[in-house]
């Protein structure tokens, strides 16, 4: 069923904002993205030939204001980078078009692989690297629609689309957070390390 991973994942991400995150002005922000999106979910918007999902235009404007505070410099980097995931997914979906019996393991999580590798080896900035997803794979799939306008009719930004966002994101939620914790439980060790070497003195 498309979606499932979206609603699924945006839902317990919410509960996480609203409930376990420190009550900073990001916080509220964060659950207000996630809701808004959740709620946009079901609308599209019609354009010439593209029919494209407000939550992806949503997403995508989220993250160019959050662009938008870069240097000149860090936004041209940024361009780059997010080409470069654009033209990744939408070269996936042709050759999934195109030669499908390639694909062996569900699309979403070869495309969550694909995308975290190339945010992981060019951006370090774990919320950069939150924006260059949803630009990158909203921007991929445009381009697949534009590829294929001739064939068939195409939705931007569609569930089935927006489940490999709310995957990849998740992902890379979830990599975060084991980060920290291994961050955190090291400097634990070296805390109790310290504690008892001052003891044995």
């Amino acid at each position: 069923m498309d979606g499932i991973f979206f609603y699924w994942l945006s839902w317990m991400r919410w509960i996480v904002a609203t409930f376990l995150m420190p009550k900073t002005p990001r916080r509220w922000k964060v659950a207000a993205i996630i809701l808004i999106s959740i709620l946009l979910s079901g609308m599209n918007m019609h354009m010439a030939q593209f029919s494209c999902s407000y939550t992806a235009l949503f997403l995508v404007g989220v993250a160019c204001v959050y662009a938008s505070g870069y240097s000149r410099f860090q936004q041209l980097y940024y361009v780059i980078v997010c080409g470069i995931i654009i033209i990744a997914y939408a070269g996936f979906c042709l050759l999934e078009l195109y030669d499908p019996v390639w694909i062996f393991i569900d699309r979403k999580w070869i495309l969550t692989g694909l995308i975290l590798y190339i945010c992981f080896m060019v951006i370090k900035d774990a919320e950069k690297r939150f924006a260059a997803i949803i630009l990158g794979v909203v921007g991929g799939d445009f381009l697949y629609a534009v590829v294929i306008r001739d064939i068939a009719s195409y939705e931007v930004g569609s569930l089935r689309t927006l489940d490999v966002l709310a995957t990849a994101v998740g992902t890379m939620f979830i990599w975060e957070m084991l980060v920290y914790f291994s961050a955190y439980l090291d400097l634990y060790v070296l805390k109790s390390h310290r504690q008892k070497q001052s003891t044995y003195k």
